[in-house]
């Protein structure tokens, strides 16, 4: 049952970190994009620190979960525990941060607003509107490629981390993610992540878009990808010693 609230509390901090980041970059324009994947690679690794020693790791991230399966670091019972406790997880650090940010959102509207005589305000579901993955009809191809290259990138080193480098692992984990999600975020804002893909449009509504439904498929088919691709290497690894 530890690793199972590890895997929880590790996902609803990284949602918390990368969603408070996201809205102090768009709303109130404290830093830089890149200062966002730069608190995601931090967060990733230092929740691996903290939780990963009871959790098979630290995944915080179905798509890693998936991978670790396939390599069998992982039971198939156990994925399905994580894959639950991870989008529960998202769901409540998505809620947590968009609802204690609204108010303060909401403040410095109504502050501003007030010198230039125009009522302003922000909704929570506007909120989670933006943090969906977005595509319009004629880049969804490509944003989907985009997504799926870097899914498999950051699920294949992280899960070849587990395997080889367990004790560097959140280390390579962090990096890898801080770079991937750099190149692919402004393009996808998918961050590589189902569950955090998820959580949002179940706030806004499963309705408000039918673009999540394609990422999710090509997180996880790229998470599988990723997961054959490091018991290949394993493997060949194992024949050549």
């Amino acid at each position: 049952m530890r690793k199972y609230i590890s895997e929880f509390l590790g996902t609803a901090f990284l949602v918390i970190f990368s969603t408070v980041a996201l809205i102090y970059v768009s709303t109130f324009s404290i830093g830089q994009l890149f200062d966002v994947m730069a608190v995601l690679g931090l967060a990733i690794a230092l929740l691996m620190f903290v939780f990963g020693q009871f959790a098979d790791g630290g995944h915080f991230n179905p798509a890693v979960s998936l991978a670790a399966a396939l390599n069998k670091q992982i039971s198939w019972k156990t994925f399905g525990f994580y894959l639950l406790s991870q989008v529960i997880g998202a769901m409540v650090g998505a809620y947590a941060a968009v609802t204690t940010l609204v108010p303060v959102i909401n403040a410095q509207m109504s502050s501003s607003a007030q010198s230039t005589g125009q009522a302003a305000s922000v909704k929570a579901q506007q909120i989670f509107d933006t943090l969906q993955p977005t595509a319009s009809v004629a880049s969804l191809p490509v944003s989907l490629m985009i997504e799926g290259i870097f899914t498999f990138i950051l699920v294949f080193v992280t899960v070849l981390a587990f395997q080889k480098m367990p004790k560097q692992a959140p280390v390579i984990a962090g990096l890898g993610m801080t770079l991937s999600a750099f190149v692919a975020y402004p393009l996808t804002s998918g961050l590589l992540n189902p569950a955090r893909a998820f959580a949002p449009v179940l706030f806004a509504g499963l309705g408000s878009t039918g673009h999540v439904w394609f990422f999710l498929i090509v997180e996880f088919i790229a998470a599988a990808l990723a997961g054959l691709a490091v018991l290949y290497f394993v493997k060949e690894d194992k024949k050549a010693a």
